[in-house]
């Protein structure tokens, strides 16, 4: 029931990202990683990314989510990021700054209201984003 990353341009954001604010080896750690997307999924599901059903593409980045993780736990401070993790920080990022991630999935008001530090909460409400 809500936008995704497609109606949001998050695929151009990235590269757009990438290519003029990243230094040159995180520009290429980043494109390099999605050639290693792309083959991660054909050797686990036998098909590309784009073709992957949404359970398959699921299971691969959770498990890329992991190894990231796993990743940064030993990097050094000379090392570059692993390249999902680029990808997933980009992703959020350029979903919740567009039109569609900031009005349609979070709350947004274009000029604030007064403060209310004791909002009502329900579980499920969606985020504020001011």
């Amino acid at each position: 029931t809500t936008p995704g990353a497609k109606e949001a341009a998050v695929g151009t954001f990235m590269t757009l990202m990438a290519n003029d604010c990243y230094d040159k080896k995180e520009q290429q750690t980043f494109h390099e990683g999605i050639k290693k997307l792309d083959d991660a999924c054909q050797k686990a599901n036998s098909t590309s990314f784009m073709k992957a059903t949404p359970e398959q593409r699921t299971s691969l980045l959770t498990a890329l989510d992991k190894e990231a993780k796993e990743q940064a736990k030993s990097k050094g401070k000379d090392d570059a990021n692993h390249y999902f993790t680029m990808m997933k920080q980009l992703t959020l990022f350029g979903f919740f700054t567009s039109k569609p991630g900031a009005t349609e999935v979070l709350r947004h008001e274009a000029v604030p209201g007064r403060y209310d530090g004791a909002l009502p909460y329900k579980k499920g409400d969606r985020a504020w984003a001011e």
